[in-house]
């Protein structure tokens, strides 16, 4: 069970969650890669699909976490996942959940910096003054 979750970051294409489990922190990143998935994103690619059938976007759904994420916790953190981006419209989206063990502040730095530009302590103060923080 979900002990916590909080919002962090919501802005247009990317959304950061921290959560609590059985007194383990970790951090949902959730980003709308703007492209379809190719095979290289999927875990297991040889039980995917034909390419002709991947959907036409791809959206990560990456847990980190300083410690490895127990197996246990894995089904319940995807469920979790999946209730996030079930609005999205999921015949056309392709939602990949994957697990990795960072720490959670320099994978957000390094992702933001990567995509923005700019790291999370960096967000321009009027970026968050609005409902969306875009």
């Amino acid at each position: 069970m979900i002990n916590y979750f909080e919002r962090k970051i919501r802005l247009k294409d990317f959304k950061v969650w921290d959560l609590r489990i059985s007194k383990r922190n970790l951090s949902l990143f959730i980003l709308d890669e703007h492209r379809p998935a190719t095979l290289q994103d999927f875990e297991m690619p040889e039980l995917i699909y034909e390419e002709d059938d991947q959907r036409v976007n791809y959206v990560s759904a990456k847990y980190y976490s300083k410690e490895a994420v127990l197996e246990e916790h894995k089904e319940i953190l995807g469920e979790f996942a999946r209730m996030l981006t079930e609005h999205l419209a999921l015949a056309h989206c392709e939602v990949i959940i994957k697990f990795y063990q960072e720490n959670p502040k320099k994978a957000l730095d390094r992702i933001m910096l990567a995509k923005y530009g700019f790291k999370e302590s960096e967000i321009p103060l009027k970026k968050l003054w609005h409902f969306n923080q875009e």
